[in-house]
């Protein structure tokens, strides 16, 4: 697959996403071998305490020994206020060196952009039950857009939310009126609606896409929870949602084909959560860091913000929109 390296993003969007100062902020880019090393050089010699499940600690030791820093894990059992704790589902907990949890930053990217235009009533969207409060929160703060839960048959689902029912059976009757040749039928979906956005895992949203595709629901952009992908091992499975638009990590964009999705989203948050850990307890001064997970707005004084990419997946990886 081919992919855009992030390392070629303008960094300027970086500093001007957060309204900063460019001429008072500094940038450090990670995936840079040098400002990566000035980086550490500046934080030095450090230990941070740690307290994680045994399954998180091997991440977190991966992590740790690919930075090649002299940044020291201490891995303790009692928890005091010097003490990071880190569940094992870090990407869903609040953090206080960040403003939100790591996948919530992710899905404010895609609603951010699925919701600009106002015409919240051309939305359709569809959840699974793991992400209930997700869809009600979504249909409060935007009035007009309509949710509808994945449950049952998916095909009977997309006909009913879409009415092809009735079309299918206009269709059929045409074919019993006009014997002699068989009428190529395709059905009309309703056609108050311009986006779909699906909130579900991997295996609930690979079977939902294809449903849509089968009856037609074609010409309509698809928006796609994060969590869809940052929880798939092989890359490959990608391919089961072409043209669909979400937000994924940085490190996603230029990695390697064989790399697992779910290791290497959980890594390079990790990454980083080190590197600000460590930036924080050191007293570092406020920056912009192109991390391996998102562009982060470091401050020394409040939460730290991310940013994360906006793409579309092709069937040859990731276009950056």
């Amino acid at each position: 697959m081919k992919t855009i390296n992030f390392i070629n993003l303008p960094i300027i969007s970086f500093i001007c996403f957060f309204f900063l100062s460019c001429s008072s902020i500094q940038l450090v880019d990670t995936s840079k071998e040098d400002q990566l090393n000035d980086l550490l050089d500046n934080i030095g010699q450090l230990e941070l305490k740690i307290s994680a499940n045994e399954e998180v600690k091997q991440l977190i030791i991966k992590s740790i020994v690919s930075l090649d820093s002299d940044i020291r894990i201490d891995f303790v059992d009692k928890i005091d206020n010097e003490v990071l704790v880190i569940s094992n589902n870090f990407l869903n907990q609040e953090f206080a060196y960040f403003c939100k949890s790591a996948n919530s930053y992710l899905e404010e990217v895609t609603e951010k952009y699925l919701f600009d235009l106002k015409k919240n009533n051309e939305i359709f969207v569809f959840y699974s039950e793991r992400f209930k409060s997700q869809a009600n929160t979504i249909e409060n703060k935007y009035p007009g857009v309509r949710i509808f839960k994945l449950e049952g048959d998916y095909d009977d689902l997309v006909k009913s939310v879409f009415e092809l029912s009735g079309s299918n059976s206009r269709g059929d009757l045409i074919n019993r009126l006009v014997q002699e040749d068989e009428i190529s039928f395709v059905p009309r979906p309703r056609e108050d609606f311009e986006k779909i956005y699906i909130i579900a895992d991997y295996d609930e949203s690979k079977n939902f896409i294809p449903s849509l595709r089968f009856n037609y629901i074609l010409g309509k952009e698809i928006y796609l929870s994060s969590q869809s992908v940052t929880r798939i091992e092989d890359r490959k499975k990608l391919l089961d949602f072409s043209e669909v638009i979400l937000t994924v990590p940085n490190s996603f964009l230029g990695a390697d084909e064989s790399l697992n999705l779910d290791e290497l989203s959980k890594l390079s948050f990790l990454k980083d959560l080190i590197l600000i850990s460590a930036i924080k307890k050191n007293n570092g001064n406020s920056q912009i860091i192109a991390g391996q997970f998102a562009n982060i707005r470091f401050s020394q004084n409040s939460c730290s913000d991310m940013q994360t990419n906006l793409v579309k997946i092709d069937n040859l990886g990731f276009s950056q929109i």
